[in-house]
């Protein structure tokens, strides 16, 4: 690989990765740093860390991690990066970079974000390679910097598919209440389906003017679970492929790539892997029980980290009617200290936590996943409305997990439950609830 790198060029600004505490060499290997004096050498924003280091005992984390996790932060600090503990660093808009601007950013949805969304350039930077590059403003001229690895290698053709989900269903985009959980969908769909190549993704010019930043942060944060490359292009819709022209210079060279057909099958099981949960036949406790069917103990928000408008959003849907939140589930919102100020000063945080939710700063789900925060039992169930905890969840906390928008979250928070009709009955969003699920495959087309 090293005979591959010509030169070294330099970035305008680094995300740190590796800030989460998983042992006592990492602690040390950044706490080396800064005895020898070290200093970033560009803007360096840092990602979320172990824990909440303000209110790590409220949230009953042990004291012994909580210490060790913030001397990994305190670290970091002392390098010269900025108290920002963030997985969404794009949100800081003094911190966004610019289309074609060689970045070093670590953390695998602000990666994708950061290259496909706003068209900068960064590879996925590893864990300390992170920091090394930082002190030096340089990373080597590779990957996702170089103009030829930016191009698409595979074509995923998502046209009839956006046209059947969402424009031939109803015909009005805003008619979709829940149609938040299409994008983190069909992020995970794209990202299994791009075979580790950059994809061109046909069919969302079709719905492009209602299309908000908060529904690419989730294809992203969704995306980069599945899919191994660093970018994808969405044809009229990210910087790279805004254009017709641009786009049909794209697919001048479709005779060299593959074209996956995507299928409302596809969606369909995509969708249903999502819901861990959903096929379980205890799900169902007792049938003559209602409050056990659909019962979810905890609705997590925030993954990544929630945006402003994301919190105003919450909030309509909380005051949408005048229900009380369920006592018998907790919801727990992580999002930075740059949102959480904006948040406050508009009214959003007080709303919210008078409803209910805590909210949780410079840590991230991914980093949560030991009790109390954590609801305990192997029975308990887990409701969020992200593709990538929906995807990573499981794993990381050996719970079940339910996946759904944001309006479906609320509702759960009110109902205490999820509303399943019954106990064999499936329950799909609405832009699903119309699918065919007699048949599951995509269509692959090999164009020679």
């Amino acid at each position: 690989i090293s005979k591959q790198i010509t030169r070294l060029i330099p970035v305008k600004s680094a995300h740190i990765d590796a800030v989460t505490f998983i042992g006592e060499g990492g602690l040390r290997f950044v706490e080396k740093l800064v005895e020898l004096n070290g200093k970033v050498a560009v803007p360096t924003t840092l990602n979320s860390q172990s824990v909440d280091r303000r209110r790590w005992m409220d949230l009953g984390v042990n004291k012994e991690f909580a210490s060790k996790a913030n001397r990994v932060g305190d670290a970091y600090l002392k390098l010269g990066c900025q108290l920002s503990f963030t997985c969404a660093p794009y949100l800081i808009e003094k911190n966004r970079p610019s289309l074609g601007e060689n970045i070093m950013w670590g953390e695998s949805n602000a990666v994708v974000y950061a290259n496909s969304v706003i068209g900068a350039r960064t590879e996925k930077y590893a864990d300390y390679f992170d920091i090394c590059a930082a002190l030096i403003g340089k990373v080597p001229l590779v990957g996702a910097h170089l103009n030829e690895n930016r191009k698409p290698g595979i074509i995923l053709d998502a046209r009839n598919l956006v046209a059947e989900a969402v424009l031939n269903h109803k015909g009005d985009f805003n008619s979709f209440k829940d149609i938040d959980s299409f994008f983190p969908t069909m992020g995970w769909l794209c990202g299994q389906l791009s075979s580790g190549k950059v994809p061109l993704i046909l069919g969302f010019d079709q719905i492009a003017g209602d299309i908000i930043d908060d529904h690419l942060k989730a294809f992203c944060a969704a995306y980069g679970t599945t899919g191994t490359s660093p970018l994808f292009h969405m044809a009229g819709v990210t910087p790279e492929a805004i254009d017709h022209v641009t786009v049909a210079d794209m697919l001048s060279n479709q005779h060299q790539m593959i074209t996956v057909v995507l299928a409302m099958t596809d969606l369909h099981n995509a969708y249903q892997t999502l819901n861990s949960s959903v096929n379980e036949p205890d799900r169902c406790v007792n049938q003559n029980d209602k409050s056990s069917v659909g019962k979810i103990d905890l609705v997590a928000l925030g993954n990544p980290h929630l945006s402003v408008s994301e919190l105003k959003r919450l909030t309509e849907h909380v005051d949408e009617d005048q229900r009380p939140k369920h006592d018998g589930v907790k919801v727990i919102a992580t999002l930075s200290r740059h949102v959480h100020s904006i948040g406050s000063k508009l009214g959003y945080i007080k709303r919210l936590e008078d409803f209910g939710v805590t909210f949780v700063n410079d840590t991230c789900w991914c980093m949560m996943v030991d009790e109390p925060i954590i609801p305990s039992g192997e029975h308990a169930t887990i409701m969020t409305n992200s593709g990538k905890y929906a995807h990573y969840g499981p794993g990381l906390t050996g719970r079940r997990f339910q996946f759904g928008s944001m309006v479906e979250c609320v509702n759960v928070l009110k109902d205490g439950r999820q509303n399943l009709n019954n106990c064999k009955s499936e329950h799909f969003p609405s832009w699903l609830k119309h699918v065919n699920t007699r048949t599951f495959f995509s269509l692959v087309k090999r164009i020679k």
